[in-house]
């Protein structure tokens, strides 16, 4: 029983496996002459099979914590105009967490190019994700939970910025059409960020393959609540 609740706690265990470990506890505390709702077999035989392929399944913890005690750093990534500041904000704002945005770790010269509407090259990112890579470094040095909002479109900037800190970092990718972004820019005041500069970011990102994606549509409840459901938060 205590190992089918921590599989319903912990943050790398895939949704239907904590699913099926609710639902599994619940027929096995289940009153006896009450009915069984779902097939018990089929969801342990699940429960086995990911554990059996992940067996490292249990590492992550509640609570913003891992299981050796390390911090948790959830990344919010995505385009510009995917929501990533309003989501990283609103959830650390709810966890009780430090948040970090990305943008404010730009090089003055690269906040000016972007002003001015020029993309910015993988060179003129280099010293902002070295900075990204110290933040998170810093977080799980000092064993503090955060979350961070910034763009890290490539696989390789990921890489980068994780360097060492993988372990204690998750992604939740904001996914989204051009059409829907476009608008939220053209409709942003005081930003560096010009619209005309979506297509550039739309050209070099790099979907990625481990992360918690959600509909950057979605209302932003609807999205802290399903960031939270998805790392058991």
């Amino acid at each position: 029983m205590a190992q089918l609740r921590r599989i319903q706690q912990h943050v790398t265990v895939p949704l239907p496996v904590r699913q099926a470990a609710e639902r599994l506890t619940t027929a096995v505390t289940r009153r006896h002459d009450a009915p069984f709702t779902t097939d018990p077999i089929s969801d342990a035989s699940l429960i086995i099979s990911h554990l059996t392929a992940e067996p490292a399944a249990l590492e992550s913890g509640p609570g913003g914590r891992l299981e050796n005690d390390r911090a948790l750093i959830v990344l919010i990534m995505g385009v510009s105009g995917a929501g990533k500041t309003t989501i990283g904000r609103r959830l650390a704002d709810v966890l009780g967490w430090r948040f970090v945005e990305g943008d404010d770790l730009h090089p003055a010269a690269n906040i000016d190019k972007m002003r001015s509407g020029h993309p910015l090259t993988d060179a003129d990112r280099c010293p902002w994700l070295a900075r990204l890579h110290v933040t998170i470094a810093d977080q799980v040095r000092m064993n503090q939970p955060a979350v961070m909002a910034c763009s890290v479109l490539k696989a390789t900037y990921r890489a980068v910025i994780e360097e060492g800190c993988g372990h204690c970092v998750r992604v939740v990718y904001l996914k989204g059409t051009a059409d829907v972004f476009r608008e939220r820019l053209i409709g942003r005041r005081g930003h560096f960020m010009r619209p005309e500069l979506l297509d550039s970011q739309l050209a070099i990102l790099e979907e990625p393959a481990d992360a918690v994606v959600i509909d950057a549509a979605l209302p932003p409840d609807d999205i802290i609540l399903q960031i939270r459901r998805s790392l058991a938060l």
